[in-house]
This record gives structure tokens, sequence and C-alpha cells, in this order.
């Protein structure tokens, strides 16, 4: 049983939408009942076979890919899901997708890059990474 993180993100207290910020709207998935809840900001797909949404912190681990949005137009290929950044372990494959993720050299970590907070909430990581050096 996988289920992959989706590519929605909570944007402000009442407004789930896309990684790439466009509207969570004209799509199959579906909130499930008492969902979203306030525990998380990032969206996974518990229930695959009811499509259905769970909200969970962005640093919990999920037993599965991260997903890009479903594509609309039948001619467009759809994007490839992604290792999320938690389980990448070198600084090369963290920082190869742009600014999404950032590795943390005193603690040898990838992190979400929207997740640094949580991910160190008393500032332990002192110097970090977003983009490969040349």
């Amino acid at each position: 049983k996988i289920s992959p993180w989706v590519g929605l993100r909570k944007i402000n207290i009442s407004y789930w939408g896309w990684d790439d910020m466009s509207p969570f709207t004209n799509t199959t998935l579906q909130w499930l009942p008492g969902e979203p809840n306030d525990s998380g900001f990032c969206a996974y797909l518990e229930r695959a076979e009811v499509a259905g949404l769970k909200a969970n912190p962005c640093t919990a681990m999920a037993d599965g890919l991260v997903c890009e949005k479903p594509v609309v137009s039948p001619n467009q290929n759809a994007r490839p899901c992604k290792k999320p950044c938690s389980l990448r372990t070198t600084c090369s494959n963290c920082t190869s997708n742009g600014m999404e993720c950032m590795w943390c050299s005193s603690t040898k970590r990838c992190v979400d890059s929207n997740a640094y907070i949580i991910s160190f909430p008393y500032g332990q990581c002192l110097e970090w990474q977003t983009a490969r050096l040349s």
C-alpha cells in the first residue's frame, strides 16, 4: 500500500493550492471527512480507492513518493513523481530540483524548503545550500 505525498500545500489559513500556486480545482482528489485538519501544511493520499486526501506535517514520513498535480490537457505529459527531500542523501541530489529542497551541511540532511522552521526549530542548521555549486 502506497500513500504518496501529493503536490498540495496550505498557502494560508483557509486556502490550499498546488505547489505551483495554481488553485486546487477541477480534480478527482477529495479531502477525507474531517480534512483538511490543522495538523499539517502538506497533503498525502491516504485512501487511494476513494482518492482521499489527508493533511499532515510536511516533515512526516509517507510511504511513497511526491506527486505532481494531474495534467488537464490530454496532449500534456504527466510529470513523474519526485523523491521527497527527506529521502535524498547527498547535497547534489538534494539541490538538483532548484529551490524545492535545501541541504544542511552540518547535519547532512535534506529538508523541504517550506519546512525549514519545523525541521530546525532551534536553529540547528547553521549553513545550507539550495543550489548546486559548479
